[in-house]
């Protein structure tokens, strides 16, 4: 299964691939940068800012500030990976910037498309990424 992340919230894309996943298809999500989280767009900085400050840089807590990353963690929050199916599911799951060349002819599907049209706050992950990379120390 090949899903077109773009303009796509990321529950709704995470939730499609871990169930996808749980039931033994390979799921590849592509244009992962476009992915939009909704909701407030100072409090959704803040958290993740937050998540980011947790722990030491030797220890952890370690969260991703890559593009591919974090949709790849919001989709390790869906599945049982603490059983061996669903360790077995979240690695059938690939993300990609883009599309790659060798998925760029395929079928991909839609999961709910965000209307951009609708004044709500949203934050892009790409922009996301951008901002956490910033703030490196």
């Amino acid at each position: 299964m090949i899903i077109d992340g773009k303009d796509s919230p990321l529950g709704r894309v995470a939730t499609v691939a871990a169930k996808s996943a749980t039931r033994g298809e390979q799921v590849i999500i592509t244009n992962a940068e476009s992915i939009v989280i909704i909701g407030n767009k100072k409090s959704i900085l803040e958290k993740y800012l937050q998540r980011r400050e947790v722990g030491t840089t030797s220890k952890g807590p370690f969260f991703p500030r890559t593009v591919t990353g974090i949709v790849k963690r919001a989709v390790r929050g869906m599945v049982k990976r603490q059983v061996p199916k669903g360790r077995e599911a979240f690695r059938r799951v690939m993300v990609f910037e883009g599309v790659p060349e060798e998925y760029s002819g395929k079928e991909a599907v839609s999961v709910g498309k965000y209307r951009m049209d609708i004044p709500l706050h949203k934050v892009k992950i790409g922009e996301l990424s951008q901002i956490l990379k910033y703030r490196q120390s």
